[in-house]
């Protein structure tokens, strides 16, 4: 009589909602070779959904269903030998830039592809995905890669205020990269500092990088390769660095 009393009120309790009153889930399909999506114009907004649920489409016909052995392996588990740190600029798509393919590489994103001290307040995101990719997936490899015309160095280089909003708090990292070009450079036009800046940010990132315990360790005793990369975009030219460890 008790068990029977226990799982009547197991199911009369009602699940927790996860959106809050106001809102619903609304037009959920499943994507897969057979997906056709609804006709709609290109001014209507659900278009530009409706083109990645075809690109998702096309994956799984000419790439998915055409390589079984791969994606079965990558379903079971995954040997990534190298980590990416990249903006979130559309422009700079580091998988179409570098050619790589599913299982390849780790990706963290963010604006200027900053990477703050390891002690830095609030940045656990980053220290979460280089801790799982270094120590758990062994990667051999990190690269910060940092591109022309960024509005995150933008925003670096032209304010000196960055308290105002969550974009100036976030940049403000970059300020030895800035001072060091203002230094060195100070005659250049603005935007051959921006350029220079661009480089000596994604360095800024690899010092701190190296403030990452588990980093540190690896790249002295040489079970890790930090590099940094820069893409400019009207050129189609990327420049490619090494951090190494002197000997003691």
């Amino acid at each position: 009589m008790v068990a029977e009393f226990v799982c009547v009120c197991v199911c009369e309790k009602k699940p927790a909602e996860i959106l809050e009153e106001g809102y619903e889930i609304a037009n959920l399909v499943v994507v897969d070779e057979n997906f056709q999506a609804d006709a709609t114009s290109e001014a209507d907004a659900g278009s530009v959904v409706d083109k990645l649920k075809n690109k998702f489409k096309n994956f799984k016909v000419d790439k998915f269903s055409a390589q079984p052995e791969l994606f079965n392996k990558l379903a079971a588990a995954q040997e990534p030998k190298v980590m990416l740190i990249t903006c979130i600029d559309s422009r700079c798509n580091p998988t179409m830039l570098l050619g790589l393919e599913a299982g390849e590489a780790f990706v963290v994103r963010n604006v200027a592809n900053f990477v703050h001290p390891y002690d830095k307040a609030g940045q656990v995101r980053c220290r979460a995905a280089t801790q799982f990719a270094v120590s758990v997936m062994n990667v051999e490899h990190i690269v910060v890669m940092g591109h022309s015309s960024c509005g995150g160095i933008k925003a670096l280089m032209s304010r000196d205020d960055f308290t105002t909003d969550l974009v100036g708090s976030w940049v403000k990292v970059g300020l030895p990269a800035k001072e060091k070009v203002k230094a060195l450079h100070p005659d250049k036009s603005y935007y051959e500092q921006m350029s220079f800046c661009e480089k000596e940010a994604v360095n800024v990132s690899l010092k701190n990088l190296l403030t990452y315990p588990y980093i540190e360790e690896r790249v002295k005793d040489g079970r890790l390769q930090i590099h940094g990369m820069h893409y400019n975009l009207g050129k189609g030219i990327l420049t490619s660095w090494d951090i190494i460890a002197l000997p003691k």
